[in-house]
């Protein structure tokens, strides 16, 4: 679970983006996303229903569609922010970027996350693997809750990490570039999520 969360992905990228282009607050918020959207689809496992999705070519469609036009977006608006480290300093108290709101940055967070098939199918392998008929119902919570941790553990401490000042001191001079790479980044996994096949 912690090796399929370090993965460069979408999720990844816009953890990325949200610290740097706007806070540490709005990297946490966004984190805690993608820790919720997480909830949703072990909980959909656990029901059977990505089951029901992984057979049926209309509904993967449908949320594979909406993905990736929700990641051309997130890339589009990444590739052309606008610059704005140019008069902060990383080091005051005050350091502060463009806004973004805690309801945005969770938004952003789930929806990436919840709109992504490839995390439906990996949680169906997930479960499918360790998740029999004759396992207690509280070996299958603790599983719920070790996958719920470990994904909002991950990209939290990434977002640490990435807004630490000194890391965000050599940053700001090719923030532009980051924003660009990400939004390119952002994009190109929309792509691959349109050709992305059951």
């Amino acid at each position: 679970m912690l090796f399929s969360a370090m993965l460069p992905g979408p999720d990844f990228a816009l953890v990325t983006k949200n610290t740097l282009l706007h806070s540490r607050r709005a990297g946490i918020m966004t984190s805690f996303g993608i820790g919720n959207a997480v909830l949703i689809h072990i909980s959909y496992c656990a029901l059977g229903l990505a089951l029901v999705i992984s057979q049926s070519i209309v509904i993967f469609n449908i949320i594979k569609y909406i993905g990736a036009i929700y990641l051309f977006y997130l890339g589009i608006k990444c590739l052309f922010a606008k610059n704005t480290a140019e008069n902060h300093d990383p080091s005051s108290d005050h350091f502060k970027k463009t806004a973004m709101s805690d309801l945005t940055a969770f938004r952003q967070g789930f929806l990436c996350n919840v709109l992504n098939p490839k995390a439906s199918l990996f949680f169906l392998a997930v479960f499918t693997l360790i998740i029999k008929p004759d396992t207690p119902r509280f070996l299958e919570i603790l599983f719920i809750v070790e996958m719920y941790v470990i994904v909002n553990a991950w990209f939290c401490s990434l977002t640490v990490l990435l807004s630490h000042p000194r890391v965000l001191l050599g940053l700001n001079k090719i923030e532009k570039y980051i924003s660009k790479a990400l939004g390119l980044f952002l994009i190109g996994f929309g792509i691959a999520l349109v050709f992305l096949k059951q």
